[in-house]
């Protein structure tokens, strides 16, 4: 069984793909990182976001 992490944000619904401390193309701490189009498999739709600046409106998860 897989658990899908999706959340509302900027009225489009995104998948938390990933949710970490450090990165290595920045020094700030706690990013993470989206994917844009859940609907597509493989999709490289992807982007980071530090925590710090983002605000879900909701978050829930997903057992697949």
């Amino acid at each position: 069984m897989m658990t899908v992490l999706v959340a509302k944000l900027n009225d489009k619904i995104v998948e938390i793909v990933r949710v970490v401390e450090t990165v290595q193309f920045s020094n700030e701490k706690n990013w993470i990182l989206i994917n844009h189009q859940i609907s597509k498999k493989d999709s490289l739709q992807v982007k980071w976001l530090q925590a710090s600046k983002v605000k879900f409106d909701w978050v829930r998860s997903f057992k697949l």
